[in-house]
């Protein structure tokens, strides 16, 4: 099955505060939202976050959005500015998406198939 992704880039790096505000955007919009438990140790273990400052502090963070059946992997790097999303295409707009509408502090979308942009993310160092 082939995927959808996208990467939206933020006016400033994340914080513990500012990802608390997009946990909290999530849970508002969305029926779930769910945590990929952080370390190695820990496999592929998730948690269901019912508030935003149940989220489990670390470096490197993996979120699944949910809402129905369809569901968006988010990936983010506490000092980076940019967001990963992955998830299955559809009819209408995509869950990966969706997710990074509305998300405040947002400065670009990009298609995970403009391979230039995206070569020019990674080359300043965003990515």
């Amino acid at each position: 099955m082939i995927s959808r992704g996208y990467v939206a880039v933020f006016s400033e790096p994340h914080s513990e505060d500012s990802i608390r505000i997009i946990v909290e955007s999530w849970l508002e919009r969305f029926s779930r939202v769910e945590q990929v438990v952080p370390g190695a140790q820990a496999g592929n273990s998730t948690v269901t976050l019912t508030s935003a400052k149940e989220f489990l502090p670390s470096d490197h963070l993996q979120f699944r959005v949910i809402q129905g059946e369809d569901f968006s992997w988010a990936y983010l790097t506490r000092g980076r500015r940019v967001i990963e999303t992955t998830g299955l295409p559809h009819g209408k707009i995509a869950l990966c998406l969706d997710i990074l509408l509305e998300i405040q502090g947002v400065t670009e979308i990009v298609d995970q198939s403009d391979d230039r942009r995206l070569d020019e993310l990674e080359r300043d160092g965003l990515m």
